[in-house]
């Protein structure tokens, strides 16, 4: 009996023994499996996605892993992908990345789920549509974005091609904020159904540019809208000629304020002191601080100071717009107090018909000296001269 026993133990023994070594080979598998992703460079996947990654690059090696497993395999909406051994604080940076840098990822829902099973780890990603609808969408949206692009009057001239993106953007979508939010927040809804809301401007934006091979880049932060209050908002950073400038076509979009038809620059590259008395909390501090490219400093509509000696330069700046066939000169100060003289003077003393009877003598067209209209932007020192027809 004793011996029966023995050997029964003994049996027992020797399967504990093989479970546990199947087991603990199983676990140093995966354990090295697992370890890869830390130990090797993390490379960007470029066939897919966005050429401009700006969010990829600011992740760790272990997260830029995690992004390119869901990147390479999400087009296919997948129910889950498999993915490094991260936390739910770094699926976060992961997913925000991941939608921040693609436009293209319009199927994609904001949930994002971390699980395991069996020692390996897993996301989970929502999507709004099905594959069919989403293949059917992209179809639209590239046909869309690639007549843009070919449009485009100097693809090598990275300024004009941004000016045009922008203005084709404001001139043929509406701000809407409503259901369903998520079509309202995507290039798609942008550049297709021609209605968005901040984030469906400034992810249409880097498609746009992103097919010019414009580096950009979008920026999430608070934005102070017309009646002064705060809310969560998007724009973009765009590099020009090496340095990086604030894009804002929302905000240039003048649906949002009067209903009008006409297009402001008021918003476009910006620097960080520019932009700050509205904008604020960026996702990324991209250290803007250039001028050049400013609308106004480009196109020689600012103004350090004012001065009433600026009256003969105003006067050729309002009949060059004129004979180029716009009826509006768009004009910034590179202060409050040069645009509040600006304003008193041209406005309040009604200085600006002296001007407009000046710029009727540099034109061929006929300009009305006795009426004018005009808009007026102190947040950003701009103010926007209407001349009429005489």
């Amino acid at each position: 009996m004793k011996k029966l026993i023995k050997t029964l133990f003994a049996l027992i023994m020797t399967v504990v023994c093989v479970v546990s070594a199947a087991v603990i080979g199983y676990i140093v598998l995966v354990s090295v499996e697992d370890y890869k992703w830390k130990i090797t460079e993390a490379a960007e996947v470029t066939e897919y996605g966005s050429p401009y990654k700006f969010y990829y690059n600011r992740l760790s090696n272990i997260e830029k892993h995690a992004y390119n497993e869901i990147l390479g395999q999400i087009y296919d909406l997948p129910e889950s992908v498999e993915i490094p051994d991260i936390n739910a604080e770094q699926l976060d940076r992961i997913f925000s990345a991941l939608l921040y840098d693609n436009p293209d990822l319009f199927f994609v829902g904001r949930k994002c789920t971390l699980f395991s099973e069996v020692l390996r780890t897993y996301c989970s990603v929502e999507y709004i549509m099905t594959k069919e609808q989403y293949l059917e969408q992209k179809q639209e949206l590239m046909q869309t974005a690639e007549s843009v692009i070919s449009s485009l009057s100097d693809p090598d001239d990275h300024w004009q091609t941004e000016l045009e993106i922008h203005d084709y953007i404001v001139d043929n979508c509406e701000y809407k904020l409503t259901e369903p939010r998520l079509v309202y927040s995507s290039s798609y809804g942008a550049l297709v159904n021609g209605y968005a809301a901040c984030e469906g401007y400034s992810k249409a934006t880097k498609l746009l540019l992103d097919m010019a091979g414009i580096e950009n880049s979008v920026v999430s932060g608070i934005s102070n809208n017309f009646d002064g209050e705060e809310g969560a908002h998007m724009w973009n950073a765009v590099n020009i000629d090496g340095e990086f400038y604030y894009l804002d076509c929302t905000w240039d979009d003048p649906i949002n304020k009067d209903k009008s038809e006409r297009t402001f620059y008021s918003y476009f590259n910006l620097n960080e002191e520019m932009i700050s008395s509205t904008h604020s909390d960026f996702s990324y501090d991209f250290g803007c601080t250039a001028t050049a490219a400013n609308y106004y400093v480009k196109t020689g509509k600012f103004f350090e100071d004012y001065s009433r000696s600026d009256g003969d330069e105003l006067a050729r700046l309002i009949a060059d717009d004129v004979d180029g066939g716009t009826w509006e000169t768009q004009l910034r100060f590179g202060s409050r107090k040069a645009y509040d003289e600006a304003v008193d003077d041209l406005l309040g003393n009604e200085r600006i018909y002296q001007i407009l009877s000046k710029a009727d003598r540099l034109t061929k067209k006929k300009i009305s000296y006795e009426t004018i209209s005009y808009y007026k932007n102190p947040e950003q020192n701009v103010l926007v001269l209407v001349p009429e027809r005489g």
